[in-house]
């Protein structure tokens, strides 16, 4: 294959690496006005006033909304909690209680700083499990407790399993809020036209989800949006849905009769970026001598912060994936999703999937060690394999994640550095874990495929208009590639179109590790029926049939006559310009053949499943607790490679974005105050940071994905931490349970350790 597998640039490299690539806030649009949003300074209050009039009177203001001046209609993705604007209370640091729109960021600004809010302030909840208890204050005064969803899954029985097991053991773990931090903050701009049409332009991941959500808060048809979509600087999941300001800024172009532009800062993202979702952890792991897992049983406390958005989906995840990653015999999870007054939070890289495995992947180390047994000899002993159905009735059509821990441990061996160093100061380890995702996620009987279309001009150019986002990585890329190889064109004559709901085809948007598999395939059917389309009217020009005719190099040719040289281009001319009229277009919707989830969430609901193992090895600075990731060895089951550069890519940025969650990044609070907004307080790790990074790949050939391909997007994350953690025990002997794996976490670990061995000592002695 000559465009597949390959080494391919992205198609809009050079537009991003000149500086011609037109991001919301690059846009200049002819006397826009600057809209800028009143946060709350305070977790939880009731609002008893608000005086607008002291900004509404500074020169230059052109509106000053309030939730008064709003529709009331509560939106959100799954769970519909969401005011526009606060109406009678907030519930976190930074809800929205009032908005403007000025001649300038500045006006706009100095107004906001003129809005005087008198509050009473209300009790703090920043513990889920505090929130919980029945006699706890209410987030939602008109809810009947904190429970915001919970899921209770079980699969055969535990109990009876857990009694016929060797082993039984438990433990508690715990992740953390980490914000998205992509370089593009959030924003939106927002025009009525006097047809009384909306349109919004925005960066967002899912512009017809994106489009219904600000229909529903505004109370309009979808089809009175029409929602454009330019180059997006990151997303990672927080920019799947829609924010309040989208409405917002809708709102505040109504009233002025002007567009209306916002654009967050920095800490306003920090704020609302909608972070990871932060569970704690209980599991119990039931195994036999020879290391076979029986059974799992999980208890999950998440907090949600005090809108839904997409974390009930996150919690299902989180109580569900992990189960399908080994041969496990039974299951049995207690989910809880649990209003608090701290950041809200929602999709993040890998979707809940990174919490639960960090903490499965864990405590497979930890247990196998206790019994004596490899760790990695115990995963290759239960994983899953092609052929498999999992205990929730996955269909597993293709699986290299045997090869892949078969590799990571190989190629993690090689070349180690020496275990210690300065006297015993630096200890070194290694350690492995995988992972499991999905290329998809079918909801109950709901869609879950994608649509595209691909016409063919009259110079013999292709455009290919597909309603799937790219953020950055690299999926208009993959869709020139796959149109590229089926149509047998040069890459160069591909052009992937903009996002417009207007004019893209119909899509459900970039989650999921979902874009390439579904986008892609959608892409494939596409050309497949415009390719059809093409060989047929040239079979009439040069009088053959047309199963006698293929494409290559933009020339249509026979494979028995060599005389036949036709170009697309001529055919493509003839098409459009001639009395035949035939509209080389094809339009395709497609949806993969999965099951979604009946009422016990059981349902083969991706067409593909991802795989990976991942071993690093660390150094550990025992005077200081400090860790170091000196190499990552990244294996990863991609189906087939489309663009190499691509896989490269993810890998690299999934796996740093992974050392980040795991021992650096932390959004913190103190009584439900966010401490560290603004990049100068939030650690981050740096290029000095980033260890040598080895990504390979496992084609197992997906039957169902274009070419074979699965998703490669969320999964470079999901193993890291667990990674690291295993590596750390590996090297030092101390096991971190909650993340981060800060410095002082790890050195008061070491103490307690150096303390216990010093106790069992100096007994020793005593007893001798």
């Amino acid at each position: 294959m000559k465009n597949i597998g390959v080494k391919q640039n992205f198609v809009d490299s050079r537009a991003k690496v000149t500086g011609k690539a037109q991001y919301l806030d690059d846009i200049r649009f002819p006397d826009a006005l600057v809209g800028k949003i009143l946060r709350s300074p305070h977790p939880h209050a009731r609002i008893l006033s608000i005086d607008t009039s002291t900004a509404e009177a500074l020169p230059g203001v052109r509106a000053v909304i309030t939730s008064k001046d709003c529709p009331r209609n509560k939106f959100g993705m799954e769970i519909a909690d969401v005011d526009m604007l606060a109406i009678d209370k907030v519930r976190y640091v930074g809800d929205e209680i009032a908005a403007v729109a000025a001649d300038s960021e500045e006006i706009a600004e100095d107004a906001i700083d003129l809005i005087k809010v008198e509050y009473e302030l209300l009790p703090v909840l920043d513990d889920p499990q505090e929130a919980m208890k029945r006699d706890s204050f209410l987030v939602h005064d008109e809810k009947k407790s904190n429970i915001a969803k919970e899921y209770h899954i079980a699969r055969g029985d535990v109990d009876s399993d857990f009694a016929d097991c060797d082993y039984v053991f438990e433990g508690e773990f715990s992740t953390h809020r980490v914000s998205g931090l992509y370089l593009e903050p959030f924003g939106a701009a927002a025009q009525w036209g006097p047809d009384g049409r909306l349109t919004v332009w925005t960066g967002i991941q899912s512009i017809f989800q994106a489009r219904n959500e600000i229909a529903k808060a505004l109370g309009i048809d979808p089809t009175m949006i029409s929602l454009r979509s330019p180059f997006i600087g990151g997303a990672f999941g927080a920019k799947i849905w829609i924010r309040n300001f989208h409405p917002i800024v809708a709102i505040l172009a109504k009233i002025t009769g002007k567009l209306v532009k916002v654009i967050l800062s920095r800490e306003e993202e920090q704020l609302t970026t909608r972070p990871r979702v932060a569970p704690k952890m209980w599991l119990k792991l039931g195994m036999m001598k020879d290391g076979t897992m029986v059974a799992k049983q999980a208890k999950i406390v998440a907090d949600n912060g005090p809108y839904s958005w997409a974390a009930p989906k996150i919690l299902l995840n989180m109580a569900m994936r992990t189960d399908c990653l080994y041969r496990f015999k039974s299951s049995k999870t207690d989910a809880y999703l649990v209003y608090t007054n701290l950041i809200p939070t929602s999709g993040f890289r890998g979707y809940g999937n990174s919490q639960m495995h960090f903490a499965l992947e864990s405590f497979i180390d930890m247990c196998s060690r206790k019994i004596g047994l490899d760790p990695v000899d115990v995963r290759l002993k239960n994983c899953v394999h092609k052929g498999d159905t999992t205990l929730h009735k996955w269909k597993i059509k293709s699986c290299g994640l045997s090869e892949c821990i078969t590799k990571a441990r190989e190629e993690i061996s090689k070349n180690r550095s020496p275990k210690e160093d300065d006297g015993g100061r630096i200890k070194r380890g290694i350690g492995i874990a995988c992972m499991n995702h999905v290329s998809g996620n079918r909801g109950g009987d709901k869609f879950d495929g994608s649509s595209a279309m691909v016409r063919i001009h009259e110079d013999g150019n292709v455009m290919v208009f597909s309603g799937e986002a790219d953020m950055g990585q690299g999926s208009r890329t993959v869709f020139a590639q796959i149109a590229a190889e089926t149509l047998g064109v040069e890459i160069s004559s591909i052009t992937v179109m903009p996002l417009d709901t207007d004019t893209s085809p119909f899509c459900l948007g970039t989650y999921s590790s979902r874009v390439t598999t579904v986008g892609g395939k959608a892409v494939f059917l596409a050309c497949e029926k415009v390719k059809t389309q093409i060989l047929e009217l040239a079979a009439e020009m040069v009088f053959r049939h047309a199963h006698t005719l293929f494409l290559e190099d933009s020339t249509i040719r026979c494979y028995y006559d060599p005389t036949v040289a036709l170009t697309l281009k001529k055919v493509a001319n003839y098409a459009i310009r001639s009395k035949v009229g035939i509209p080389l277009t094809s339009y395709i919707t497609y949806d993969p053949p999965t099951e979604g989830a009946d009422e016990n969430f059981f349902g083969d609901y991706s067409s593909a499943y991802t795989y990976a193992a991942q071993a690093v090895e660390v150094e550990v600075d025992t005077y200081t607790g400090k860790v170091k990731v000196l190499r990552v060895i990244a294996v990863h089951d991609v189906g087939k490679i489309v663009n190499q550069l691509g896989v490269n890519g993810q890998i690299t940025g999934g796996v740093a974005q992974g050392i980040g969650w795991c021992l650096y990044e932390n959004m913190q609070f103190d009584k439900g105050i966010p401490v560290n907004t603004g990049l100068h307080g939030y650690t981050l790790m740096t290029i000095k940071d980033i260890p040598t990074i080895e990504g390979f790949a496992v084609e197992s050939c997906d039957p169902i994905g274009p070419y074979g391909a699965k998703g490669i997007g969320e999964p470079t994350l999901i193993p890291t931490a667990p990674a690291i953690a295993n590596a750390i025990e590996d090297a030092c002997g101390v096991r971190v349970t909650n993340l981060p794996i800060t410095p002082e976490k790890l050195y008061w670990s070491l103490k307690k350790v150096q303390k216990k061995a010093e106790g069992e000592h100096v007994e020793t002695q005593r007893t001798a």
